[in-house]
């Protein structure tokens, strides 16, 4: 776009070896930058309903919907996922330099030869650009990566972060379940309190938060296109590039939707946001459940007492 300049955008690719230097770099970033967003790409989904039309699966239940995504989640493994952090301005790190930063892990735990999956989306994820037999060869253990990201600061249930996905629910599963190292709760009120004690309650899906909005609807590509937001580095399914997408969509969204103009200039309507907290789309509770922390149990994962208490 003429006149427009763009920042420097590099995403940082995350191997077993770098590991550790990247971790200090993201507890570094999270001293400012207290936005974070996330994305993973994953085999698929290997089961749905047989007797559900494909047409039919978004209007199911709340309930019904966690089942069908918790055995899915249980029944693979996570390839990727991407991260990044930003300020209260939408300034990704930087490190001193001339470039922004975010991040995208590759994991060991997907063997393409062996594992579930949905052949459609492993094709698809080959061809923009994911390397299968690189990432079983010098991809993340998700058990290092669970016991650094537990380390990190950025998980809690009174974390200072405010964390924010697009049609995040299988996402926060497949995150979930390589920090637990067992699989998902049993049902969706076990579900949505262990993601808040994960998360803290500033959570925020855009997908459920598109439905309040008039004009916005598609997934995540035809969304940032009608709010004029440019992909700034590299493509579709993938996990860094999906995640930056994300983030700048989110920022915004809040612009466009959640500020009006008065007398003294901009104000944001943060008080409309609240109801929105830590809803997923697709998993939605009704008014009659209340989390309640008190009732996890307390070794579903590892550090559970610093990050609930």
């Amino acid at each position: 776009m003429d006149g427009v300049s763009f920042p420097l955008i590099v995403v940082r690719q995350v191997w077993k070896h770098n590991l550790l230097k990247e971790f200090d770099l993201i507890r570094i970033a999270g001293m400012t930058h207290r936005m974070v967003a996330f994305d993973t790409e994953f085999p698929g989904v290997v089961f749905s309903p047989i007797n559900i039309d494909k047409q039919e699966l978004g209007k199911l239940p709340s309930f019904l919907n966690y089942n069908i995504i918790r055995d899915n989640v249980n029944a693979t493994n996570i390839i990727q996922m991407g991260l990044a952090l930003c300020d209260d301005k939408g300034s990704l790190p930087n490190f001193c330099t001339k470039y922004q930063y975010a991040w995208e892990f590759n994991f060991r735990d997907f063997d393409v030869y062996n594992d579930v999956q949905n052949p459609k989306s492993i094709e698809l994820l080959r061809s923009q650009g994911i390397n299968f037999d690189k990432n079983l060869k010098e991809g993340i253990d998700s058990a290092d990566f669970a016991e650094l990201m537990l380390k990190s600061g950025l998980l809690g249930s009174h974390s200072a972060f405010t964390w924010v996905t697009f049609h995040g629910a299988y996402d926060i599963a497949h995150l979930m379940k390589i920090l637990i190292r067992q699989s998902l709760p049993y049902d969706l009120m076990g579900f949505m309190n262990l993601v808040q004690c994960l998360f803290g309650k500033r959570l925020f899906d855009l997908k459920h938060m598109m439905k309040f909005c008039d004009g916005l609807y598609g997934g995540l590509e035809t969304v940032a296109n009608r709010l004029g937001v440019e992909r700034l580095a590299g493509k579709s399914h993938q996990a860094g590039s999906d995640t930056l997408l994300t983030l700048q969509t989110f920022m915004k969204f809040l612009d466009v939707y959640f500020k009006e103009k008065n007398d003294v200039g901009l104000r944001n309507n943060g008080h409309l946001l609240t109801g929105m907290q830590c809803v997923l789309h697709g998993l939605e509770l009704n008014n009659n459940h209340q989390l309640n922390n008190a009732s996890l149990n307390l070794n579903l994962f590892r550090q559970s007492h610093v990050l609930c208490n």
